[in-house]
């Protein structure tokens, strides 16, 4: 049967090649080697091994996606062309190596068994010369990939296939996304092999090292000592027949009130623009949905991580302008391709309309109005929805003439509604412009009423006249 060999060369020291491996590649008449640019090909010169390095692909490819393909293509069909072929790459076969995914992937479909043999791979080489213990996260990742460098950023990072200052330099742009400027940063040169040398510099520095090449890789500490998962066991903690007895009472009915309050200081937070607030105002959001979630894991319902594929699921299906094929371009294309996604979606419903009682009015009336809007039933443009403001308030001034309680509350309501309609055209949260504007009423009538304490009295005791004088001075002086 067609064979293909993958053979690993180790992480550089000629002699990590292992028995089993070097009998078989002195065994083999058709020898591949990915680059020729590994220390440990040594060992096969040692012993007269004729192999060909596939670096030319390399040269001719434009992309290392496309190189990789093309290698591992050239490796099949020798093994269909010669019927056994050994196939050697730096460090572990199994480890890192795009071009023996490739081969495993298409070699059973055209008839070409593969075996693999295990290999010391680069991890080893530089755990040891970190003195790193093995049992800790590590996440590898090829700075060829820079969308793969901002995950994980709790584990252990070590970053390879930076063949060069440029590609450090690219590595170290998007690092510093995520990362301070001065994280360390140790940059190992040839590890395991004679004449390695290490360093650690602050990561604006990363790129700036002289001996980056093909044998050099970056390490990372973690960014945070905390993920999810610890949050997720002080959770499981707090709940369990031990912790807290306040914590185990509770169920998401009880819960409500605290998600509701969390949500509100998230907003307070950001508009009043303290970063360090919003910081910890999300964590205590994100407690309550870890408690939610806890709740039903424990009720075999669902987990936190469903709730995260749920999302992650969704996000990734109503933005196929970006995952997908789609070629929406513009917010208002997206926006449209959207609410398809979401009728499709929820076309097992009777309606496209849904009335959340549990919402405050305006944000009910803001999320109806968009929902309506969708579905096609709005104005043109905003002149309409102004000609129907206009319309209430006459509406309304009718109303308070006949006296009648029952009617003026209607006609009230359907002036706040129309009113809603007119935020919605001008792009502003109608619930948020009213936070402001009572928040600011307070402000002023907190000023006014210092002024009435400063003059010995109290507002009752001041002609109107008075405190609308104090009430324009406390518009020019505060926001």
């Amino acid at each position: 049967m067609k064979t293909i060999y993958l053979i690993g060369l180790g992480p550089g020291d000629p002699w990590a090649v292992t028995v089993r491996s070097l009998a078989v590649l002195k065994n083999s008449k058709h020898v591949y080697v990915r680059t020729a640019r590994h220390p440990g090909l040594k060992l096969l010169d040692h012993y007269g091994i004729a192999y060909k390095p596939l670096d030319f692909f390399y040269r001719k490819g434009t992309a290392f996606e496309g190189t990789y393909r093309n290698i591992a293509y050239f490796v099949l069909n020798a093994a269909l062309n010669f019927g056994r072929v050994a196939y050697a790459v730096p460090g572990s076969p199994l480890f890192a190596e795009k071009t023996v995914e490739i081969i495993l992937d298409k070699a059973a479909k055209v008839g070409i068994r593969c075996r693999i043999l295990p290999a010391v791979s680069f991890l080893e080489a530089v755990s040891a010369e970190l003195r790193l213990p093995r049992e800790q996260e590590f996440v590898v990742v090829n700075a060829l990939q820079p969308e793969l460098l901002l995950q994980n950023a709790d584990k252990h990072k070590i970053i390879i296939r930076a063949y060069n200052g440029r590609t450090a330099s690219a590595a170290k742009l998007q690092l510093l996304q995520l990362y301070p400027e001065n994280h360390p940063v140790t940059v190992l040169h040839r590890a395991s092999l004679p004449g390695a040398r290490r360093v650690t510099v602050p990561l604006y520095k990363m790129d700036r090292v002289p001996f980056i090449d093909h044998l050099t890789t970056f390490y990372l500490p973690p960014l945070a000592g905390l993920n999810i998962d610890h949050l997720l066991q002080v959770m499981r903690r707090l709940r369990s027949t031990d912790g807290c007895p306040w914590d185990r009472e509770q169920d998401h009915n009880s819960l409500k009130q605290y998600l509701l309050e969390e949500a509100y200081e998230v907003l307070d937070a950001i508009n009043r623009g303290s970063s360090e607030d919003l910081c910890e105002e999300l964590g205590d959001l994100l407690l309550q949905i870890v408690f939610h979630s806890e709740i039903a894991s424990e009720n075999r319902q669902f987990n936190f991580y469903d709730v995260v594929a749920g999302i992650v699921g969704k996000m990734i299906r109503r933005h196929p302008h970006v995952f997908g094929s789609d070629n929406k371009k513009t917010a208002d294309e997206v926006l449209q391709s959207w609410q398809q996604l979401k009728k499709e979606e929820y076309k097992e419903r009777d309606s496209l309309f849904t009335l959340e009682m549990f919402l405050p009015a305006l944000l009910r009336a803001q999320k109806l109005q968009r929902q309506a809007a969708a579905a096609g039933f709005d104005w043109p443009d905003a002149a309409g929805a102004w000609d129907k403001l206009r319309e209430e308030m006459q509406e309304l001034e009718d109303a308070y003439n006949t006296g009648s309680k029952v009617k003026i509350m209607e006609e009230l309501g359907d002036l706040l509604f129309a009113v809603v309609n007119v935020a919605r055209f001008l792009s502003v949260d109608a619930e948020q412009a009213l936070s402001f504007s009572t928040d600011k009423f307070y402000r002023r009538l907190r000023f006014i009423e210092e002024k009435a304490r400063k003059e010995g009295g109290d507002l009752s005791t001041f002609s109107l006249s008075k405190l609308d004088e104090w009430w324009n001075l406390a518009k020019k002086r505060l926001n």
